[in-house]
């Protein structure tokens, strides 16, 4: 077969970008994720502040006329490594050799740009879209995390790319009594917890600017997010995240941290079968070590079982996180994994 890899650089092309999820997941339905209305939002400017910051190129594969694959390659101006690109948008035909001249196209835009790394899949950046899944197929595909073929691991594996880092999902669930950790949890003086106020947009963006890129720092992967990204991530929360579900936390009226519950299912009426991501939380450095995050999730867990929401998942945590893991996870939750993403690396310098 004769494959061709093409830049997308007009309406036309960008219309093949977009349709080639229908081609890889026909017969099935497309994950949401991958569907065509939140790829259209990724690449339009107004819909997306990260483009202010990110440069990119999309390209298409074609055998002949007919779209078969595509990949994004890019790099982010706010990265604090700049060696680094990513790939992602990732969705290929079940052939290795298109997977690789993709993959190819990605990495001699990234090296014209001055990369010598490249990192993914991450769509954009590290703070969207990140990791292939490669256990997990059997559980429903979520809007907010990848997904992906089961055969796509072996089309990265054949592409001799080399793993970087894992992210892991671990089962949650909601016991009937709290455990001891969380029932003897009690306020720190001057801890306030309230949840976010989506009609304060202004001032909750800021709050949440800062505590991500505070509380963020040391996690693999970080890149610092802007109040516009912190806005809009807002907004598209606000139709979908009751608000005690998005746990802000001050100290003294200064911003501490925050936990953030995004359902997977909801609960049916006046049933608690609602099945929830506990997807972001972090407590800046300031106040670390005081036990907040004890009574962070006491009052999430309180919460979550007032609104019905009795299992579920945490996601994705980085597999380097060890405090984490260490101290929350698996004394709590229990550790089993359920899901697991990975991040592949190629040297291109």
């Amino acid at each position: 077969m004769q494959y061709t890899v093409t830049r997308v650089n007009n309406p036309a092309a960008m219309q093949a970008f977009m349709q080639i999820p229908r081609m890889v997941y026909q017969g099935g339905k497309i994950p949401p994720a991958n569907a065509g209305g939140t790829n259209w939002m990724r690449f339009t400017p107004l819909a997306n502040p990260t483009l202010q910051h990110v440069r990119f190129a999309n390209f298409v594969a074609l055998e002949g006329n007919q779209p078969v694959g595509r990949i994004t390659a890019s790099y982010d101006l706010l990265n604090p490594r700049p060696e680094e690109g990513f790939w992602g948008s990732f969705e290929c035909v079940e052939r290795p050799e298109v997977a690789r001249l993709l993959l190819d196209a990605a990495a001699g835009w990234l090296n014209k740009q001055g990369k010598t790394v490249m990192i993914g899949p991450a769509t954009l950046n590290t703070n969207q879209q990140v990791g292939l899944l490669i256990e997990g197929f059997e559980y429903e595909p979520q809007a907010e995390i990848p997904y992906n073929p089961p055969y796509y691991k072996d089309l990265l594996a054949e592409s001799g790319l080399e793993k970087l880092h894992d992210l892991e999902c671990f089962e949650w669930r909601l016991p009937d009594e709290l455990p001891p950790k969380l029932r003897d949890a009690t306020a720190p003086p001057g801890l306030t917890i309230r949840p976010v106020n989506y009609r304060a947009l202004n001032n909750e963006a800021g709050i949440v600017m800062e505590v991500h890129n505070k509380s963020m720092s040391r996690i693999w992967g970080f890149i610092p997010m802007t109040i516009e990204e912190a806005s809009g991530f807002l907004q598209s929360l606000a139709a979908s995240v009751p608000p005690d579900l998005f746990l802000i936390f001050e100290m003294g009226g200064e911003p501490a941290g925050m936990l953030l519950s995004i359902p997977i299912r909801r609960p049916s009426p006046g049933g608690n079968d609602g099945l929830v991501r506990l997807a972001i939380g972090g407590v800046v450095p300031k106040f670390q070590h005081r036990g907040i995050h004890w009574y962070i999730l006491k009052e999430t867990y309180e919460r979550c079982r007032k609104l019905g929401y009795t299992s579920g998942e945490a996601s994705q945590v980085a597999e380097s996180n060890d405090v984490v893991k260490r101290r929350v996870i698996k004394p709590l939750f229990g550790g089993k994994v359920i899901k697991l993403y990975r991040v592949y690396k190629r040297d291109i310098g």
